[in-house]
């Protein structure tokens, strides 16, 4: 679409929906559909397709042209992290009050953007975080675990002060407020502001590095327990990921740097160490199961590892503790045999639950 033309439709509207696209012509359709059938009428859905091989872009350009509430942008890809970046600060997306995010192959409730709203202009929000569940197969599944954040009847309003004090803890390893993007209504101002960084990561924690941004920035966060969104498993995570721990060491040392910048009245740096220590963990486990490491392999990444300075100096610290963590002692040791020996239980022990899994789906 030419310049001249795009300006032409641009008008004012409450909410842009960004949805990054990629290779999802399984879930697209039903992940828009979802969005029309909103009860809140005044929002622009703009679809970033980001190089889809597959018929995504297609799907996206014909539900485009049946609804005008739908504009597409096409690019080269970029990875989503920067296909999110395209959306929200695209010309459409910088006319509407307030921006929502979505994953391509999810799909909300009728009244999410509805409740979303009105809660925002009641409390005078920058940012309104509701909760999601997980959905298989169509099926909605209530999860066993409730983020302690959401144990309230009605929504609960923080300030600055509180945000920096309360919740952005969540980002350094403690498990109470979402740190995914979806499911939350920003001011455009602030997610915009937020995002318009260049990529920490390539993948893995791309949500994190954005909310480790924008928390610090909010000035009035609203917490809601509705449940608005429903977050499709059984994607890509059981794929091998090779930049995984790259990606989680430029996490952490940005993480490092934001602790000495906000102060926290938690212990942020001992959290973000024992998360370090569990990664590394997550990280071999991957290696074995999902990039067939050899046995050979698998120990010369032990002890590549071991000797990364980021990943010794988390282990030095936490080996000062009265409570040792026994991966950090394991690396700080350079215990490369003890440390296989225990990530090959740990993968024998995780290979047994699936084959029960497996015969318990049969019945």
């Amino acid at each position: 679409m030419k310049e001249e033309e795009m300006k032409k439709n641009i008008t004012n509207y409450k909410i842009a929906v960004i949805i990054p696209v990629y290779n999802t012509e399984k879930y697209i359709k039903k992940c828009i559909r979802s969005f029309q059938r909103q009860t809140f009428k005044d929002f622009k859905l703009i679809l970033v397709d980001d190089g889809s091989k597959d018929k995504s872009g297609i799907i996206c350009d014909d539900m485009a042209q049946k609804d005008d509430r739908i504009y597409v942008i096409h690019q080269e890809n970029k990875g989503s992290v920067e296909a999110r970046k395209t959306g929200v600060l695209c010309e459409q997306a910088q006319q509407a009050e307030y921006i929502f995010l979505s994953d391509a192959d999810d799909v909300v409730e009728p009244d999410a953007l509805e409740k979303l709203y009105n809660t925002a202009i009641e409390n005078h929000a920058d940012c309104v975080c509701a909760n999601m569940r997980s959905y298989w197969k169509g099926i909605k599944i209530k999860s066993k675990y409730q983020r302690p954040c959401f144990n309230i009847e009605k929504p609960k309003v923080y300030s600055q002060k509180e945000i920096i004090n309360n919740i952005y803890i969540s980002c350094f390893g403690i498990t109470d407020y979402p740190v995914s993007i979806v499911a939350k209504l920003y001011k455009t101002s602030l997610i915009s502001e937020a995002i318009d960084f260049a990529p920490i990561v390539k993948f893995m924690g791309e949500d994190l590095s954005v909310t480790l941004r924008c928390l610090p920035l909010t000035q009035r966060l609203v917490i809601i327990p509705d449940v608005i969104y429903n977050y499709r498993i059984g994607g890509g995570t059981s794929k091998f990921m090779p930049y995984m721990l790259d990606d989680f060491l430029a996490l952490y040392n940005n993480k490092i740097k934001l602790i000495h910048e906000y102060t926290m009245p938690q212990d942020a740096i001992f959290y973000t160490n024992i998360e370090l220590m569990n990664i590394l963990v997550s990280w071999l486990k991957m290696c074995k199961k999902q990039g067939n490491y050899s046995e050979t392999q698998i120990e010369e990444e032990i002890k590549r590892i071991c000797n990364i300075p980021e990943i010794k100096d988390a282990a030095m610290q936490l080996c000062e503790r009265e409570n040792k963590n026994a991966i950090a002692v394991m690396v700080h040791n350079g215990e490369i045999k003890q440390i296989h020996d225990k990530l090959m239980k740990q993968i024998l022990m995780e290979q047994r639950k699936d084959k029960i899994k497996e015969i318990l789906k049969k019945f």
